[in-house]
């Protein structure tokens, strides 16, 4: 799958895409993923980030996510902690907010992009007019997680003050014309310690930063899968403090064959989620052990699930254009709600219209499908109103 389509594929999703669904909501983006190749190459460059890259081609060949230097979902993580500190610190934050957001709007309906990520398609199909970002703010602190420090050069408060704000200014420039608010997200690879911060302070900002909208579980699996009840018990009393019963709450869980069914039934269980990304390992262990449990789970909750079609297919989650056809399908079995969204964007040089002529293209999803999927995102977004 590419960034550029033919003719064809674009007219496909044009004629999918009514005049009045040309307004479309998106759940799962990230904002490590969301700003442009390009961009975050000028950042690194202004801050004086040292041992970026040693060329602008060798930046591109290394943050570009593609099948050439992907494979699972490790290897798709691993260059994160680069742009993590290239947007580290209040001012950085703000930055990659106002051009994500702005990347959103302008580029999220378009078929084709430049080699940067930059738009290159005059007639966007349609618009993304409710984005919802997660990222972790302590990851943007300018802290190395890998030495156990629990807290970095910035000050996370600023950080979290310094994105709300961020969010508001864009509404206004928008003139309302694109809504957005934050998942902040725990991260499985960092410390019990350091993700108990990050609890306290989602608990004590939402209380005046109407743009918190929820909280998220990321990061590699490998790193703790929380098949160990201790474990999944500690993680359940964060999200309690930082959610409690007035934040929406998602989850990653089930993207890899780290976490088995088991595992995965107990962390929705305990965790509590209205959404959940990627839940392969419930359609998996239908189609290979007929153990439909996980689906059952997820029907029963009403848990909507959060698809992200490229970089399912690149983390090898899913394998091809045919088996994600059959996994909407299963979905559909069970009665299970879903969305589509682009995950990390920049990074993978696509957008929602690509994804989603993709799915078109090769019939792994019908129209009907589709729409449906448009309606349930604008139903299940933890923005209000």
């Amino acid at each position: 799958m590419t960034a550029e389509n033919t003719t064809t594929g674009a007219t496909l999703l044009r004629q999918v895409v009514p005049p009045e669904k040309r307004e479309l909501t998106e759940l799962h983006v990230h904002l490590g993923g969301s700003v442009p190749i390009y961009r975050l190459w000028e950042m690194g460059i202004a801050r004086g980030i040292r041992g970026v890259a040693h060329s602008y081609e060798d930046f591109i060949r290394l943050l570009h996510r593609s099948s050439e230097n992907t494979g699972d979902l490790d290897h798709y993580l691993e260059i994160f902690d680069i742009i993590e500190l290239i947007q580290a610190g209040p001012s950085a934050v703000q930055e990659s907010i106002l051009i994500a957001l702005n990347g959103a709007y302008r580029t999220g309906g378009m078929t084709r992009l430049g080699p940067g990520g930059e738009g290159g398609d005059p007639e966007p199909i349609f618009t993304i007019s409710r984005l919802e970002l997660r990222f972790n703010p302590m990851k943007r602190t300018g802290v190395l997680f890998s030495r156990g420090e629990p807290s970095g050069l910035f000050d996370v408060d600023r950080i979290i003050r310094a994105a709300c704000e961020a969010a508001e200014e864009s509404e206004i420039a928008y003139r309302g014309g694109i809504r957005t608010g934050f998942l902040f997200c725990f991260g499985r690879d960092m410390s019990w310690e350091v993700n108990r911060t990050l609890a306290e302070k989602v608990r004590y900002w939402k209380k005046s930063q109407k743009k918190i909208l929820g909280v998220d579980l990321a990061g590699p699996e490998s790193a703790m899968t929380l098949s160990n009840p201790a474990e999944l018990e500690q993680m359940a009393e964060l999200f309690d403090i930082a959610a409690g019963d007035d934040l929406g709450r998602t989850v990653h869980v089930g993207e890899t064959p780290h976490v088995n069914l088991d595992t995965f039934i107990a962390t929705i269980k305990a965790l509590k989620p209205h959404r959940v990304a990627h839940p392969v390992v419930a359609a998996r262990s239908f189609w290979e052990q007929n153990d439909a449990r996980g689906l059952e789970l997820l029907a029963e909750r009403d848990i909507c699930c959060e698809l992200c079609v490229k970089s399912n297919i690149l983390t090898k989650a899913i394998a091809d254009a045919a088996e994600y056809g059959r996994f909407i399908r299963t979905l559909d079995e069970f009665g299970i709600r879903y969305t589509f969204s682009t995950d990390s964007p920049a990074l993978q040089l696509t957008t929602l219209a690509n994804e989603l002529e993709f799915l078109l293209q090769h019939a792994a999803v019908t129209p009907e499908q589709l729409l449906r999927a448009f309606s349930t995102a604008e139903q299940a977004t933890f923005i209000k109103g």
